[in-house]
């Protein structure tokens, strides 16, 4: 296997479309409850971004290879990502250093993430049909 089947432009746009989505809409979902203080925004935040990863994942994976490697590099590709993003925004946006991003908490809250990922990979080629 050869790293480059793994990390092509494909997966690399992918990854940006649900960058660039996921981050301002949990940043207004995060704002909003933090004005508000009503618990449909808390809600929201923890629905939105497991959805959002897994109607991701399932638009790569339907065009992406049909095994556990890909859908492992992927998955975890996509999430060191996250966090580096993430990190590296959180000052800014946040006014949080950067090890904010890095705790057990987070990382706790984040393995949904990942298996949303692996989840979209399974469910690309199980609705996909087969070959005659």
């Amino acid at each position: 296997m050869e790293v480059r089947s793994f990390f092509s432009k494909r997966w690399l746009a992918y990854f940006t479309l649900l960058f660039v989505v996921w981050y301002p809409v949990t940043f207004l979902i995060v704002t909003m409850y933090s004005i508000i203080q009503h618990p449909i925004f808390l809600f929201a935040g923890n629905v939105f971004t497991p959805l959002w990863i897994l109607l991701v994942s399932y638009l790569y994976f339907r065009k992406a290879r049909d095994d556990w490697d890909a859908r492992f590099v992927t998955a975890v590709g996509w999430m060191l990502l996250l966090f580096l993003f993430s990190a590296i925004l959180v000052q800014p946006v946040y006014g949080y250093p950067w090890t904010s991003v890095f705790t057990w908490n987070v990382i706790n809250a984040n393995w949904v993430n990942l298996v949303a990922i692996l989840v979209g990979g399974v469910a690309a080629h199980k609705t996909t049909p087969y070959p005659n």
